[in-house]
């Protein structure tokens, strides 16, 4: 059986979410026929209550705002086929009474149902007047059902007002739940999520989400078993101001092997909040899509704006995020993770790294903006099989790319970065760190500002430079050390030697290699000296040409010797 592609499956639910389901066979789009005439007009909340409480299926209730705010004394109950219920747009418009001890409306409660919508009611959790036993009074849930939409809606002060897990969230999609539309709500000042989420095939699009406590939206509900999402998309929501969580997080637990996908694309983010995305959790996931999103966080903890710590991870795109002031790292992309793309995004004052791959394989950093960050601007901690390409790296304290800690041959390629202002916190970090082996370095641009433009450290080899270019001011700007490396077309070049005479009457120049060689390194001349006899080479106790003699035609003149190529 062929899975249907992420775009199918998540533009669909973009469809329902935004009320534009395709037109049947012979009827209307649901859009069109989503505010139909009433069966039954509420005005008092004894009318309310007795309504829910014997609903019939396909029946159409209009909640008028004449007996707002509604003090209930229970739940409001769906639990048959075919329901919508419409509110005025007053935002208290239900309010339960001191000491009922309950929330608003739950879907799918005592009974499967399906094609519910609930457009426009307005839920006040009056989380002073409930006794602090009540546990998850939220305003709507979304329980065993299929086909729902709740659109236009607003909550607040639900209770237990900022409590972890037993607070009371807006939104509440519960994992017997599939095909949920969450569309263009309000959700502020909440008990503990905003909207929280299980089930199958849900889009949350176009809500505001603020001023909550722990995610504004969450891709997991703890109660009454811990499950996550599945086929979520997350799209055009504004969020922020929710201290003790991310903007879109799931975390925690575990479930079955290759659960579906997350889209999280083109929200906006602001205020206290921990990260823009924070996925992490025990699980195997396949399919994560986080693009276009815009986010600055305030009150700042060491987080990430966006941060992937899943046990095991494949198709995993960050594309196109402007992520600004997060105190942790602009983009961290954890272990476990492979088959992956960060790609286009823009870092602003990272606090650490502005990128970071640490245990990560298979996957491309390419194309991405980083303007400023207490670390380094791109660092590969542990990973394998990572091309950087790209990339614009400035304002950085640590180097500009590093790549160390890798286990074995790491087989990187960081290639046409381009890189300034790096090292500010002392000077000494360079453009480009490699302490791992296996690394192809090429074609980087490096301005440099005393700091050397390459560094590989000791106990790294088996590497390639070539054709990296760095500003000719300063120092030396190649620190290449390994014999078992190999440079070539370096500007300025590495081991050249201009200007030389033989001493004396000897028709000899000798030098010594900046590095060694494990291979005698092929040598170019400038000005040769009236000619170029031979060239020997001279090696160390471990076998590695570490200089080389050159024996000139005649005696007298001037001569240039470039390593070429090794």
């Amino acid at each position: 059986m062929v899975d249907p592609s992420r775009r199918d499956v998540l533009s669909g639910l973009l469809a329902a979410a935004t009320g534009q389901a395709a037109t049947e066979s012979g009827g209307e789009s649901r859009r069109q026929s989503r505010f139909p005439f009433p069966d039954t007009v509420v005005t008092t909340r004894e009318q309310l209550e007795r309504t829910f409480e014997n609903l019939s299926p396909g029946e159409n209730v209009w909640i008028s705002d004449e007996g707002a705010p509604y003090r209930t004394t229970r739940w409001l109950d769906i639990d048959v086929d075919g329901v919508t219920v419409i509110g005025p747009g007053v935002r208290r418009l239900v309010m339960p009474a001191d000491g009922a001890n309950v929330g608003g409306i739950r879907i799918g409660h005592d009974g499967h149902c399906e094609n519910v919508e609930v457009h426009d009611i307005g839920y006040h959790g009056n989380p002073g007047g409930q006794r602090p036993s009540a546990k998850r009074l939220h305003g709507f849930v979304v329980r065993d059902t299929a086909e729902v939409l709740l659109s236009g809606n607003s909550v607040t002060r639900t209770h237990p007002y900022h409590e972890h897990n037993t607070g009371g969230s807006g939104i509440s999609v519960e994992r017997r739940a599939t095909d949920v539309g969450v569309s263009n709500n309000y959700v502020y000042d909440i008990g503990d999520r905003g909207i929280q989420l299980a089930g199958d095939r849900i889009a949350v699009v176009g809500n505001t989400v603020v001023n909550g406590f722990d995610h504004s939206v969450a891709l997991d509900a703890w109660v009454p078993d811990e499950r996550h999402a599945t086929n979520v998309l997350v799209r055009g929501n504004v969020m922020g101001g929710n201290p003790q969580g991310a903007l879109v997080g799931a975390s925690g637990g575990r479930q079955e092997s290759n659960v579906g996908y997350f889209d999280v694309s083109d929200n906006l983010g602001f205020g206290e909040h921990k990260s823009l995305c924070l996925i992490g959790f025990g699980q195997t996931l396949r399919g994560i899509q986080i693009a276009g999103n815009v986010s600055v966080q305030s009150e700042k903890g060491k987080f990430s704006g966006i941060s992937l710590a899943i046990e095991r991870a494949k198709d995993v795109t960050v594309r196109d995020n402007d992520l600004y002031d997060y105190a942790g790292r602009g983009i961290d992309v954890g272990g476990g993770i492979e088959d992956f793309t960060v790609s286009d995004n823009a870092v602003y004052d990272a606090g650490q790294s502005g990128i970071r791959v640490a245990g990560g394989t298979d996957g491309v950093v390419r194309d991405n903006y980083v303007d400023g960050a207490a670390g380094e601007g791109i660092r590969l901690d542990d990973a394998r099989y990572v091309t950087v390409s790209g990339n614009r790296v400035r304002r950085v304290g640590g180097a500009g790319i590093a790549s160390r800690n890798a286990s074995t041959l790491a087989r990187h390629v960081i290639a046409d970065n381009y890189l300034k202002e790096f090292g500010r916190s002392g000077g000494t970090s360079p453009g480009i760190l490699v302490g791992d082996s296996g690394v192809n370095v090429r074609r980087n641009y490096v301005f440099r500002s005393g700091a050397p433009a390459i560094v590989e450290r000791d106990g790294a080899g088996r590497n390639r430079y070539e054709d990296n270019w760095a500003d000719a001011d300063g120092p030396n700007p190649w620190r290449i050390g390994s014999a078992t490396s190999a440079v070539a077309g370096h500007s300025p070049a590495v081991d050249a030697y201009r200007g030389l005479t033989p001493d004396g009457r000897r028709d000899a120049i000798r030098v010594e290699f900046e590095k060694p060689y494990a291979d005698p390194p092929k040598l170019a001349f400038g000005r040769r000296g009236g000619g170029i006899r031979d060239v020997s080479y001279a090696t160390d106790a471990n076998d590695d040409f570490v200089g080389a003699t050159v024996t000139l035609a005649g005696r007298g003149g001037v001569v240039d010797i470039f390593v070429e190529s090794t």
